[in-house]
């Protein structure tokens, strides 16, 4: 049988035991609140490239030709362009300056076009650029730049 005073050794050796054990879990567990950061990039506007050697005549008073054109994603996403539409005053190049008066219109596109993320895709719009009759002798053998602009959004899963 214990005697008194081992028993209340041993009882509050359980004690201790039990309320370092409570301390133990408590260092343990623990909660709390606060914010996390994120920062959204800035877009960079598409591009386009000069596509201008490898085009092919096609355009003739009365005709339409194909226009190319390379597109230019430099965002870290992917794009999806979904129009693609004329934006000025399409000119005929340097050797060609008796070419004052084209006759050359862009129909503006609609459809699918997706550039990888920092990458670059070329296209060829069938049959967008046509030629009035209003286009001078001297257009002949021109090659034409037509700006664009160029609508879309971004395209990541």
């Amino acid at each position: 049988m214990l005697r008194p005073r081992k028993k209340f050794i041993v009882a509050g050796g359980v004690v201790a035991g039990l309320m370092a054990s409570g301390v133990a879990w408590a260092a343990w567990t623990a909660d709390g609140t606060g914010a996390g950061y994120a920062e959204a990039t800035t877009a960079v506007a598409l591009t386009t490239d000069d596509v201008s050697a490898t085009t092919v005549g096609q355009l003739y008073p009365g005709g339409s030709g194909d226009v190319k054109l390379t597109i230019n994603n430099t965002n870290p996403y992917p794009v999806r362009v979904t129009s693609i539409s004329g934006n000025g005053t399409i000119t005929a190049d340097a050797g060609h300056s008796g070419c004052t008066t084209t006759g050359v219109s862009f129909a503006d596109q609609t459809g699918t076009w997706d550039v990888a993320a920092n990458d670059e895709t070329s296209v060829t719009l069938t049959g967008a650029a046509s030629m009035s009759n209003a286009s001078l002798n001297a257009c002949q053998g021109a090659t034409f730049t037509i700006p664009v602009s160029l609508s879309g959004a971004s395209n990541a899963a």
